[in-house]
């Protein structure tokens, strides 16, 4: 009876181990300021689960440029990024040219293991400051980023070990 049980809470941890979840972050509002790491850039911290993993990235973000004051031209769109964790980079678009809004999406299978403390950081920068601690562009409303993640393998085989180990001991 207790091999049945020990069974049962192995297969229960890993049926776990598969499920996935998903998370739509709504980032309407946040700017774009300085180079990656600088005090004014704003950041985005969501608490996912310890030692998730991440394996889906998705992206539906309406992009405004500004205009520095001291340039004729609005910030180009290509200089928006987007750092997860200090591990992973969305560059938001390739547009090279001054662009006022745009609009992207997309979406990109990814593996970033969250720590410990089960965070996932997002950081917005600008790969080019064209205007020091002023903003540089903004997403607009009814821009979010989904991730899907589920819990790491290895945390999920530790807790089967676990049981095991529990169970042996019972005896």
């Amino acid at each position: 009876m207790k091999t049945t049980i020990a069974l049962a809470v192995i297969a229960a941890t890993a049926g776990l181990a598969t499920a996935q979840s998903t998370m739509t972050i709504d980032l309407s509002g946040t700017q774009f300021f300085d180079g990656l790491g600088d005090s004014s850039n704003e950041i985005v911290s969501v608490f996912v689960g310890a030692s998730f993993e991440i394996t889906n990235i998705e992206w539906d973000l309406n992009l405004t440029t500004f205009t520095d004051p001291n340039a004729s031209f609005p910030s180009w769109a290509s200089e928006a990024n987007i750092d997860f964790n200090g591990l992973l980079n969305l560059q938001i678009s390739t547009t090279a040219s001054g662009v006022v809004n745009e609009n992207s999406a997309g979406s990109a299978p990814v593996s970033l293991i969250l720590g410990a403390d089960g965070m996932l950081n997002m950081e917005f920068w600008e790969s080019f400051d064209d205007s020091a601690d002023n903003a540089d562009s903004a997403l607009k409303d009814n821009s979010s980023i989904t991730i899907t993640y589920t819990p790491a393998p290895s945390a999920m085989a530790v807790l089967g070990l676990g049981g095991l180990v529990a169970g042996r001991r019972r005896r």
